[in-house]
């Protein structure tokens, strides 16, 4: 069954230092945020992907909501936490319950009760009973019933998890637009890279017209633009994303914060084009692309822009494609295709890449196969565990867009993730799937005593 992940974005906001990171990091499971006692510390959104109950969708930890800014970059803060709010499925908002309902608190909820979002209200902080029943003043916010927890003991962290996932999936998605004779919906493309890299140009030739601004100055992209067009026998919507800027590189204003946008966006993507400059190589932000687009399970194609600029000899494209297996060696499986954007020099041969793409994310092999694939490897190389051995029993793929292989093993926490590398490899060499990576799930095995 071809499915398409149900990702979801869930923001944490809240006063300055009440807890904020420590739930953001107890959530993501690995010390992401910067903790400190100083209000204040946090100015940049930072994502992480949680999954619970099977249930997977990305966290933001924003920045502590000051509603009366003084400086310039209180205002951006304040700003970025807003666009936050705005473009999150869920709120978390986080108060302190060892400093009581403060002004702050309600001069906030009454911000995001007006975005009518859904809300879980957490009171932080409640370390041992004697703030059993401290959260009755909380009710006054207006934001449902308040539920107290310590991001820092994990106490109450779990029932919340428990609500928060029955309130995603209440959420309704829009259903993706579908042309009048077809049922299938389109194969979702989205456009990243950083400002001025070519993104509206090449969305420009993919869609045939003229839809986007396309300037020489850096930035002009701010929203997001989507266009369906026909390819063949299926449909493609391409949407084109406002570039990533590095930090200490960006101006003050809306673009700042245009990564809660890509994260948006790609989101709802099935594939995403990393688009780079020839002349200038890969550098850290388009990495930090990348690293993004991995980690939300998305395909990912390299498309090198303004090649037609570049001088050329015999040996320009081996050398270049050493140089891209070198920078990118923890996407090896994403495919590169050389391209101008401005003449439409191999833009066909991205639409090829994207269609090559979709087929590898909907691909499922078939059990006996991935079992002996996965047997051989096992027996050639068997998992070693720090403190016991693990074995695996069984292998399938019940889920597609990406490709998950659900492993049933007797000690799976034994089992280490390079290890998983090396049997992803083992796979790549029969099914290469190119541009698609490859989710695992570990799974005890029944026979586990």
């Amino acid at each position: 069954m071809m499915t398409r992940s149900a990702n979801y974005l869930v923001a944490i906001i809240g006063r300055p230092n009440v807890g904020k990171s420590t739930l953001f990091n107890r959530l993501v499971g690995r010390r992401q945020a910067i903790l400190s006692d100083i209000p204040g510390t946090t100015r940049d959104v930072l994502f992480g992907e949680v999954i619970w109950n099977g249930i997977d969708f990305t966290l933001a930890d924003t920045a502590g909501l000051e509603l009366d800014p003084k400086s310039p970059l209180e205002q951006d803060v304040l700003l970025q936490t807003k666009v936050a709010v705005e473009s999150a499925d869920l709120i978390i908002f986080l108060a302190d319950v060892r400093e009581g309902l403060q002004n702050e608190d309600k001069k906030a909820a009454e911000l995001i009760r007006k975005l009518g979002k859904p809300v879980l209200l957490a009171i932080n902080k409640a370390e041992g009973s004697k703030y059993n029943d401290m959260a009755h003043e909380f009710y006054t916010l207006g934001l449902g019933e308040p539920m107290l927890l310590s991001a820092i003991q994990g106490r109450g962290v779990g029932d919340m998890l428990d609500k928060l996932i029955d309130q995603l999936q209440q959420i309704k998605r829009p259903r993706a637009k579908k042309a009048k004779t077809k049922s299938i919906p389109p194969i979702k493309v989205a456009l990243l890279g950083r400002p001025n890299v070519g993104k509206s140009t090449l969305f420009n030739k993919l869609v045939g017209q003229n839809r986007t601004l396309v300037s020489p100055d850096p930035g002009t992209t701010r929203d997001t633009i989507s266009m369906v067009v026909e390819a063949g026998d299926t449909e493609i919507e391409f949407t084109d994303t406002a570039g990533l800027r590095r930090r200490g590189k960006v101006e003050q204003g809306i673009e700042q914060f245009s990564s809660l946008r890509l994260i948006k966006a790609l989101q709802s993507a099935d594939i995403a084009i990393l688009l780079i400059e020839a002349s200038e190589g890969i550098i850290a932000q388009d990495l930090h692309i990348a690293e993004i687009v991995l980690e939300e399970h998305k395909g990912l194609i390299i498309a090198v822009n303004k090649w037609d600029a570049i001088e050329k000899d015999g040996k320009t494209t081996a050398e270049y494609d050493r140089y891209l297996q070198d920078k990118l060696l923890f996407v090896p499986w994403a495919p590169y295709v050389y391209i101008s954007a401005l003449t439409g020099q191999r833009v066909d041969k991205l639409r090829e890449l994207i269609k090559e793409t979709w087929a590898s994310l909907t691909t499922k092999i078939p059990s006996k196969q991935l079992n002996n694939i996965i047997g051989d490897a096992a027996s050639a190389r068997p998992p070693k565990g720090r403190r016991r051995p693990p074995q695996i029993y069984f292998a399938s793929i019940r889920q597609v867009n990406p490709p998950t292989i659900t492993l049933k093993v007797r000690y799976p926490e034994e089992i280490h993730f390079s290890y998983l590398r090396y049997l992803e490899k083992q796979i790549r060499q029969h099914f290469p799937m190119i541009g698609s990576p490859i989710r695992w799930q570990l799974v005890k095995s029944s026979s586990q005593s």
